[in-house]
């Protein structure tokens, strides 16, 4: 029993003395460290360079205007323009830089910009479309012609009656013109409806002056073109001027020409009218005149003087 007790106290001063030692050591390493530390700081301290200023050096450097450095300013287009060296262009380049280019087709087919006059009350403006005193108040008209060689005795007539229809069209009516003969269609227009303007009229006469009278008549070939001309919005034209001094066709072939126009108008042009233009025309090829118009709602008008 007595020997337990004195195992029991012997066990515990053990105990107590290895926890002293243990904090003993701690402290001793974290004495040192810091020692070390503190050391290692008051040397760095020592190596430092110190600033050394006189006082009259502070007050000047305290009473100098402050350096402001130079904002970066970049350089507009027109300083870039400024900066170049100036070139002196000749007169002809100057003045000559104004003058529109040469029109093309395309550019007559454009719709025309808007002006003070409006279109659509017409103020000031001679109303319609005048051929051979065929009368129509349509804006969008196709004229077909014939240049045969039949229309030989009667062609400078029709060169100008239709140089004074085109002449006399308001920029806001739209033309396209079809000559036909020797099995060939000559057309101003590339195939769209050109708009009426003042370059657009002149060129068109120089055109129907370039044209001579040869060869064979080709009606349906005509028409059939004439159907399908569309404008700029794909529009067909609403009247069709048809002028020729005959048809070469046989009795047999006049029933299918009449009934070719028509089904023509139905699929391509169902809202446009055919007024034909008869020179001194044969008594079957008058009639076929008159059924062309008939069909489309349009008029007959025979010439013979």
């Amino acid at each position: 029993m007595n020997q337990r007790k004195v195992l029991s106290r012997w066990g515990g001063s053990v105990a107590l003395w290895a926890w002293f030692i243990s904090i003993t050591l701690h402290l001793v390493v974290l004495a040192a460290l810091g020692v070390l530390k503190f050391s290692r700081s008051d040397a760095d301290y020592k190596h430092r360079p110190v600033p050394m200023a006189t006082v009259s050096q502070v007050k000047e450097l305290i009473e100098a205007n402050p350096v402001i450095p130079k904002p970066k300013i970049k350089k507009s287009i027109g300083d870039r323009f400024r900066e170049s060296p100036r070139k002196l262009l000749p007169a002809n380049q100057i003045f000559g830089a104004a003058k529109p280019s040469s029109p093309s087709i395309s550019d007559f087919a454009r719709p025309s910009a808007p002006t003070g006059v409006s279109s659509a009350s017409g103020a000031n403006l001679p109303r319609g479309i005048e051929f051979f005193g065929s009368r129509t108040d349509r804006r969008k008209v196709c004229y077909v012609v014939d240049c045969s060689g039949s229309m030989q005795g009667v062609f400078r007539r029709v060169q100008k009656k239709l140089k004074d229809s085109i002449v006399a069209l308001q920029p806001d009516q739209y033309f396209y013109i079809i000559f036909f003969g020797n099995n060939r269609l000559f057309e101003f227009g590339d195939g769209r409806l050109l708009r009426a303007t003042e370059q657009a009229r002149s060129a068109a006469c120089d055109f129907i002056e370039s044209i001579q009278p040869a060869g064979r008549t080709n009606a349906v070939a005509a028409l059939e073109r004439a159907v399908q001309i569309r404008d700029s919005f794909g529009v067909s034209p609403s009247v069709i001027y048809f002028l020729t001094d005959g048809f070469e066709l046989t009795m047999e072939d006049a029933g299918k020409f009449s009934q070719k126009i028509s089904n023509l108008l139905k699929s391509f042009a169902p809202t446009a009218k055919i007024n034909t233009i008869g020179f001194w025309p044969q008594s079957n090829d008058r009639k076929m005149l008159e059924i062309i118009a008939e069909q489309s709602g349009g008029e007959a008008l025979i010439i013979d003087y």
